[in-house]
């Protein structure tokens, strides 16, 4: 078997692709740009004072607010505190209460014992109300005051030679700096 010649022909060479030369800036023709005039050159800078001003106005409001919100959150978080403590106090005012009711029914007894006990839960208390009066804890007077219903809860009138005025006290009142937590529970004097 005879091989055959296989023989390729050529193709012609194919062009070969030459980049296109790009003109380089400096070889671009030179459009030639009207200068500016001393008119919009004025009027360009009065509008980049313009813009700079609403930019430092802008600025100034923005800081202001920042400063408002600050002080209203430190305001905020203040009264949150001041109304916790007064909740928290409010919360032990029935334990007081009857604290003092114990010291007054063991100071009336003979039993030595009991005054015995008595002075020392007056002596509790009395650590209790001086720890208290660092928040502004503190008694609204009440007994031989002149009524007044900011401080006072009437539940009881009687007759007597002073109108107006406290003649018992049934529950003692309560502030905290000022605001009351408890108000005082009294019989007051009426005319007859």
């Amino acid at each position: 078997m005879k091989k055959k010649d296989r023989t390729t022909k050529t193709e012609p060479a194919a062009e070969q692709e030459r980049p296109v030369e790009q003109e380089t800036p400096a070889e671009q023709p030179e459009t030639e740009q009207p200068e500016a005039t001393i008119d919009q050159w004025q009027a360009a800078l009065e509008l980049a004072v313009k813009q700079r001003d609403e930019l430092k106005d802008s600025l100034l409001r923005t800081q202001a607010d920042f400063q408002n919100f600050k002080r209203r959150n430190q305001t905020a978080r203040a009264d949150g505190y001041e109304d916790g403590v007064r909740e928290t106090i409010a919360a032990m005012l029935p334990a007081i209460d009857n604290l003092e009711r114990a010291v007054d029914a063991a100071e009336k007894t003979d039993d030595d014992g009991a005054k015995a006990l008595a002075e020392g839960v007056n002596m509790t208390l009395n650590t209790l109300f001086e720890s208290l009066k660092r928040f502004g804890f503190e008694e609204v007077p009440a007994l031989g005051e002149e009524f007044d219903p900011e401080k006072h809860n009437a539940v009881m009138r009687e007759a007597g030679e002073e109108p107006g005025k406290v003649l018992e006290v049934f529950q003692k009142g309560y502030k905290v700096k000022d605001k009351i937590i408890r108000y005082a529970m009294v019989k007051v004097a009426v005319e007859e």
